[in-house]
């Protein structure tokens, strides 16, 4: 095995205990220690591949955002046959179905938000994440693109709509993530998530009764599109 062949294979083992104990225990509590005991490498080791505690748990951050968007680009190519709506719908429902499996995958947001306790990072490791996350709204834009090309989107600045769905869904999950926000929102995750994909999505359709909006008898939230919903 070549130097560089074992340089990646060490990196690879201590970004995969760095995630499980990162995880389990919080970016404060967390042990660099413990990390290598999980790792089964000398601390010394750690910092010659990362700098700083902070620096190891931005790139695990980051190699979790990266995971998740190459698997939305292959969803996204995957569904050319449906339409327009359906691939947003599904697309979404793909990312809630993330944070439901990866809740932790959710730590990216207090790390942009808590940087100073995070310490000193390496130029360009925050960009680099960011890029990521930039990607994944390509990957929305993408598919509002090929929606204003079909006719069923209306033409309009489909990255500042992008953002739109990115923002609202974030939004919501982050909300869910207090119990007392959760008592004042009084109704089943699903159904507030659902209806916020589809007010955005009837604001850009050429056809608004596309949306689900109006489908439902009870004129309340449609059907969810998740297979598993929080509750």
């Amino acid at each position: 095995m070549s130097e560089t062949e074992r340089s990646v294979r060490m990196r690879e083992k201590i970004l995969v205990a760095a995630r499980t104990h990162f995880f389990e225990h919080g970016f404060e509590e967390a042990s660099m220690d413990e990390i290598a005991r999980l790792a089964e490498v000398a601390k010394g080791s750690i910092y010659r591949h990362y700098p700083s505690k902070g620096a190891l748990y931005m790139s695990v951050l980051a190699e979790n955002g990266r995971e998740f968007f190459q698997g939305a680009k292959r969803f996204v190519g995957d569904t050319d046959d449906l339409s327009t709506p359906d691939r947003l719908r599904k697309l979404w429902s793909v990312y809630l179905k993330h944070w439901m499996k990866h809740p932790d995958a959710f730590g990216i947001f207090w790390a942009f938000d808590n940087a100073e306790i995070l310490g000193e990072l390496p130029e360009g490791l925050t960009d680099n994440i960011a890029e990521n996350w930039k990607r994944g709204l390509e990957v929305t834009q993408r598919v509002l693109d090929e929606g204003v090309l079909r006719g069923e989107i209306l033409p309009i600045d489909t990255w500042k709509a992008a953002q739109a769905f990115w923002t609202m869904a974030n939004g919501i999950i982050e909300h869910d993530e207090n119990i007392r926000r959760r008592k004042i929102r009084g109704r089943p995750f699903h159904e507030t998530y659902n209806f916020s994909i589809e007010m955005l999505l009837r604001g850009i359709l050429v056809n608004p009764d596309d949306s689900l909006l109006m489908q439902s008898d009870s004129g309340a939230a449609p059907a969810p599109v998740l297979d598993e919903t929080p509750s």
